[in-house]
């Protein structure tokens, strides 16, 4: 969640506040501190010591840390049963009412994310893009996860592991 946050956050340092660069009094005989500017943090107007610049807020993950999470999701989402592999996301036809039958007939089921091995077939992209509850994009925010046989293939390729379910 850190790597959704912008970072444009800013303060101005010394360098950065308008004001004159001139020795406000001399150095000594005035019976004050010594200052060779006012646009210290010290003094009102000043600049800002220390405070936030625009930065990135993402944080590097270990690769098997992002694998075991996908791991732990993927189980997780099994064990519900909200995990449902398909041979292939063949769609007949490009029209929206065979998507929206299908996932009414899943129950308890208010977005599902269609994850395929390969790149996406027409006619799914097009029975989908009408659909707000149905992504073919990767996120996890979804109820329901229906995976290809080749998608679920890719993924334990990738993790080096195999699936014993």
């Amino acid at each position: 969640l850190a790597k959704r946050q912008q970072g444009t956050h800013s303060t101005k340092t010394i360098s950065e506040v308008s004001g004159t660069g001139r020795k406000p009094w001399q150095q000594k005989g005035l019976g004050q501190a010594r200052h060779g500017t006012l646009r210290g943090p010290q003094f009102r107007g000043g600049s800002t010591m220390h405070g936030p610049k625009p930065r990135s807020h993402a944080i590097k993950l270990n690769k098997k840390v992002r694998r075991l999470g996908l791991k732990i999701a993927l189980s997780a989402r099994a064990a519900e049963g909200k995990l449902h592999v398909l041979e292939d996301l063949e769609v007949p036809t490009h029209k929206t009412k065979n998507i929206v039958n299908y996932v009414n007939q899943m129950e308890n089921t208010k977005k599902v994310l269609l994850v395929d091995g390969g790149p996406i077939n027409d006619n799914l992209k097009l029975a989908t893009q009408n659909l707000h509850y149905v992504n073919v994009l990767p996120s996890i925010l979804h109820d329901t996860l229906v995976m290809s046989r080749d998608a679920v293939d890719r993924i334990v390729e990738r993790m080096r592991t195999p699936i014993n379910r």
